[in-house]
């Protein structure tokens, strides 16, 4: 089995290759005298090459965002393989090397932080709906606990903006149009910054701001909802970053930003096969809906609204022997989730769930590179309020409604010293000392029963990191990292209300210990093994990137409804149950990730970026039944041993691009870039079908101008049109109808854009 297992592995791999722009990279070509140029990131809190970083990282610069047209940060997602996106406001979350919960709220642990100009987010969803001014993207693979004040078991998006400067006025505007071609819905981006000196070589500031309007690429069908169509969004966001140069050793920088996002979610419940109540007052279904045609059945759309405040204050002080860097922020998110999950007759549910979250964060940091030790040691503390959250829900025609506040506080001390052995060996070492308080209390009414929980867990952990790195030659290193990982536990909001339920299932045994298990969920811990290499080849006209890992976790966090189409016994009760996290005994995951560039001839490009993952099951004690598995309509738990996928995620997850830019007349570029992402078929743990395997490709031909000013740039996404469905729940609407399934995903379908820009400076 062994040996079949191997031989399939090379097949899909050659046959991947084979059916890819790839070829070119291992094809002959003439190489000239261009070089790659350095790729400048802050993975570790400092200035470095990306070559020189011993992480497993992708990079996604200005240029790039710019060319393949990133609006919003989920689109990101495809350019650095091994991440998962789930947008959803209060649920939007990210998972990496396929593990981590498939949604994430306020109240929940991060696995993958995001930082942006080094300041954690508390909105998750809100900083997925935009990228404004940014510099670059970094994506840093594996835990990050010794090297930033907030926590990072599982990897960290690392967002810089473009900085002020005391040079010259300087700044941009760029306008887009572009439209779905299914029904001729339209979105329209603007945004622009300005750049302006204040004060001589000491003050200057920096503004941008977005608007971004859109129908969305769902229609909707039902007169009943009040609007044609849904997916989409009315976003607003501005931000100032000021900058002072208080001496040549000291800077103090102070942002300012504002966010304003009424979002319209395309991403759940509807019905692929025949549409029931569409039979004009019949028993009979009348409409054959499929989740490819966009269209959505439902009597009201989905809403998702988040008005994010958030300031902060940096100061750098560059000493002698230390540089200090202290940071301070304070973030106000109010948020407010209208969910429709009845677009069906027999699931009567909808979830309306507003909060409001505050989040201070403070971190003290010292670092130094020296001729024998680099390093960085800090002190951090974070307090998360949630001090206002109202749940409105209707669960199976009953409603669930409630008041919930909570507190979460983090204190940690950090540090990751590089020890320059000799001259083609570094040995570096990390620890982090966490502490975590986390407080809840809520007061549920459900069916004329009232549960209260006012409770509080604390939590601590020693994480650690061990890499060793050799140098080759100036060309080619590589590294191996131990990366010991822990994210705190806390409370499911919910899962209150499970507790209200229980006396009227006396036939169900397993639902008390259920609700009591479920109230609360347990740390997660891991270590993590990476061996990787990176270099340069063509006297510097190709680099790579290269690693391969495994990581094996404790009391892995997921959300159930992530691994199993649960079935109960309860019937639509079952929706209480969704989106709440509980602690999987044993998990591994592992797997391969390179990045390849190479330039060829006078005016090409090529890169390649691919991640493959295998997540699994080694053991799970309290696990719900999947569909077909219970022995009994009351069996509720099912545990089950090693070998079984934690999720249905694609294992083969890669980015392609080709690029070109060269000169066509006196101060005039013509450039193109084309970009195929391509992920597996995706498995499933249940006796679900798999799904296809997704192609998007997209292509940007454009001309501007080589010393800045116009660029104008004809695109489209996704031009052969790829669904992508993804139906998580099967039913029994039509037995006869084999892809009728209750619950599914839209994707957006082909779009084509034209994007015109003005780049100016004094």
């Amino acid at each position: 089995m062994a040996f079949l297992r191997i031989k399939w592995f090379s097949y899909r791999f050659r046959h991947m290759l084979a059916a890819s722009p790839l070829l070119l990279v291992l094809s002959p070509s003439p190489v000239g005298a261009r070089e790659l140029e350095e790729i400048l990131v802050s993975a570790q809190r400092i200035e470095q090459n990306l070559q020189d970083v011993p992480i497993s990282m992708a990079v996604v610069g200005r240029e790039e965002l710019s060319e393949l047209n990133i609006f919003d940060f989920t689109e990101t997602a495809a350019l650095t393989p091994g991440a998962d996106f789930t947008p959803g406001g209060q649920s939007a979350a990210i998972r990496l090397r396929g593990v981590g919960p498939g949604s994430f709220t306020l109240t929940a642990p991060q696995s993958v932080a995001i930082f942006i100009d080094e300041f954690s987010q508390i909105g998750v969803g809100v900083v997925f709906r935009t990228l404004v001014d940014v510099e670059r993207v970094e994506l840093l693979r594996g835990p990050q606990g010794t090297l930033y004040g907030l926590n990072a078991p599982s990897g960290a998006y690392n967002i810089t903006t473009r900085a002020p400067n005391t040079d010259k006025i300087e700044g941009y505007i760029e306008s887009s149009y572009s439209q779905f071609d299914n029904g001729g819905l339209d979105t329209i981006d603007l945004r622009g910054a300005i750049n302006i000196p204040l004060v001589d070589d000491t003050l200057a500031i920096r503004l941008s701001g977005a608007h971004v309007d859109s129908d969305g690429y769902v229609k909707v069908e039902n007169p009943n909802a009040g609007t044609d169509s849904t997916g989409g969004v009315e976003q607003s966001s501005v931000r100032s970053r000021l900058r002072w140069t208080i001496n040549p050793d000291m800077d103090l920088t102070w942002n300012v930003a504002y966010n304003d996002s009424d979002d319209n979610p395309a991403f759940s419940f509807n019905v692929e096969g025949l549409v029931p109540g569409t039979g004009e007052g019949t028993a009979l279904p009348a409409v054959i809906n499929k989740f490819e045609d966009n269209r959505y059945y439902g009597d009201f759309v989905s809403r998702a609204t988040g008005d994010l405040f958030d300031t902060n204050v940096h100061f750098r002080w560059t000493a002698e022997h230390f540089n200090l860097d202290y940071l301070l922020s304070y973030q106000d998110l109010q948020s407010d989730l209208f969910d429709n999950r009845e677009p069906f007759p027999g699931f009567d549910s909808s979830f309306d769930i507003r909060l409001d979250s505050e989040q201070y964060t403070t971190e003290l940091r010292f670092s130094h590179s020296g001729e024998s030790l680099d390093y960085i040691a800090g002190l951090f503390y974070s307090e998360r309020e949630l001090v206002d959250g109202n749940f409105n829900l209707r669960v199976a025609g009953a409603q669930l409604i409630g008041p919930a506040s909570g507190l979460s506080t983090s204190t940690a001390a950090f540090a990751n010293l590089t020890f320059h052995l000799a001259e083609q060996w570094d040995l570096t070492t990390g620890a982090r000392y966490e502490m975590n308080s986390v407080e809840t209390q809520s007061t549920f009414d459900f069916i004329g029963l009232q549960s209260v929980v006012d409770d509080e867990l604390d939590f601590d952990h020693l994480s650690w990191s061990i890499k060793l790195r050799h140098y080759f030659n100036e060309q080619h290193t590589a590294y191996l990292a131990i990366d010991n990982a822990y994210k705190q536990g806390g409370f499911n909001n919910l899962t209150p209300s499970l507790a209200t339920i229980v006396p009227l299932f006396p036939q169900i045994p397993d639902l008390e210990e259920a609700s009591t298990r479920m109230l609360a969920f347990d740390e997660e811990t891991s270590t993590a093994f990476e061996l990787g290499a990176k270099g340069s080849w063509l006297d510097g006209a190709l680099a790579y990137n290269f690693a391969v890992f495994y990581q094996e976790f404790q009391d892995h966090q997921v959300t159930q409804a992530d691994t199993v189409a649960l079935d109960t016994g309860l019937g639509d009760l079952n929706t209480l149950f969704l989106n709440q996290l509980v602690n999987v005994d044993e998990v591994t995951t592992k797997g391969v990730e390179f990045d390849v560039s190479l330039l060829f001839g006078d005016y090409w490009n090529i890169g390649a970026r691919v991640a493959y993952f295998d997540p699994e099951i080694e053991e799970w004690n309290f696990r719900f039944c999947p569909r077909g598995e219970e022995s009994s309509d009351v069996q509720l738990i099912c545990p089950t041993g090693g070998g079984e996928p934690l999720n249905n995620l694609p294992n083969w997850n890669t980015n392609l691009q080709l690029g070109q830019a060269r000169p066509i007349a006196q101060d005039w570029l013509f450039y193109g870039r084309l970009s195929w992402s391509w992920q597996s078929e995706r498995g499933t743990s249940d006796d679900r079908e798999d799904f296809d395997p997704s192609n998007l490709v997209g292509l940007t031909l454009g001309f501007r101008q080589t010393d800045g000013g116009l660029d104008i740039r004809f695109w489209g996404k996704n031009l052969t049109d790829e669904n992508g469905l993804n139906p998580s729940l099967r039913n029994g609407l039509d037995p006869t109808l084999e892809e009728n399934s209750l619950r599914g995903e839209y994707r957006p379908g082909r779009e084509f854009g034209v994007t015109l820009s003005y780049t100016f400076d004094s």
